[in-house]
């Protein structure tokens, strides 16, 4: 996931209305990443402003999956008018910050 994110961020500036960087399916729900890991993935994805398209199970979707896919604040990151893509601003080790300006 991190380094698809990382991928995708070289095509940020490419990012507008009608042009939209996509790193690739969400994995929420589908099994093996901690809450913490797809709470990241959906963070992420939302601040790429790549399509997000549920790639789970709906039918056996349980309710910290349903509440992180459906969180609005970063639903309406997602699709601000502006459509400017957040960028990485600082990358120490482990630790990666994106900004996402949405003014």
């Amino acid at each position: 996931m991190i380094t698809t994110a990382d991928q995708n961020d070289r095509w940020a500036s490419y990012a507008r209305p009608g042009s939209w960087n996509d790193p690739d399916m969400l994995e929420v729900g589908n099994g093996g990443m901690t809450t913490e890991v797809y709470r990241s993935h959906f963070s992420i994805w939302a601040l790429a402003k790549a399509p997000l398209p549920i790639g789970c199970d709906l039918g056996s979707m349980d309710k910290v999956t349903f509440e992180l896919l459906s969180n609005k604040e970063l639903i309406a990151a997602d699709q601000d008018k502006l459509g400017i893509q957040g960028k990485k601003v600082k990358n120490d080790g482990d630790l990666e910050v994106l900004y996402l300006c949405t003014l």
